[in-house]
């Protein structure tokens, strides 16, 4: 071969190890990034990584106003536990409330429960002290004797059978209230 030749072949293997088939400017050399720029691949280059660039940013956005709903309903989640750790509170109390007012009525309950028995052996106590004196009332009446001193106990025996009928229907009176 004469040396124009090998002069061209050299400088075609030389050109032609610097074009490279990419769109890739940082391979190539300074003829790739010619070849590049002249045939429009690095412009499609461009615009490709915009558009995916773009589609990032779409996404992140909704991205972003997902976070703020999900921030809204926590927010609102939190609020409604606000409001039933609140009723919780009242809730409990109430109860406490309701015990104490229970224990109250219990102990109320057991004093009232004692004075009806205490009534109930009184009144026992008042009919038998009455079954006496109609005893010894009839004792009286029956001897007809008319006597001043007899006549002065039938008169004290009458005043306490009326005390006693008196005190009974009180207790009576008292009983029925307690009752209800």
């Amino acid at each position: 071969m004469s040396p124009k030749q090998i002069t061209i072949a050299a400088l075609v293997l030389l050109l032609s190890g610097c074009v490279t088939g990419g769109d890739d400017p940082r391979q190539g050399g300074f003829f790739g990034g010619v070849s590049g720029l002249s045939s429009g691949r690095y412009e499609d280059r461009v615009k490709e990584r915009e558009a995916r660039l773009e589609q990032l940013r779409a996404t992140q956005r909704g991205l972003d106003a997902e976070k703020g709903s999900l921030d809204a309903n926590r927010s609102a989640a939190l609020a409604r536990v606000d409001a039933d750790r609140n009723r919780v509170a009242a809730m409990q109390s109430e109860i406490a409330a309701l015990e104490q007012n229970t224990r109250t009525l219990t102990a109320r309950q057991g004093a009232d429960q004692k004075r009806v028995q205490d009534l109930q052996q009184r009144v026992a106590e008042l009919k038998a002290g009455m079954r006496n004196q109609a005893s010894s009332l009839d004792a009286l009446e029956g001897s007809g004797l008319g006597d001043s001193d007899m006549d002065l106990r039938r008169k004290q025996l009458e005043a306490q059978r009326n005390g006693l009928r008196r005190e009974y229907e009180l207790l009576m009176q008292m009983q029925m209230e307690l009752a209800q």
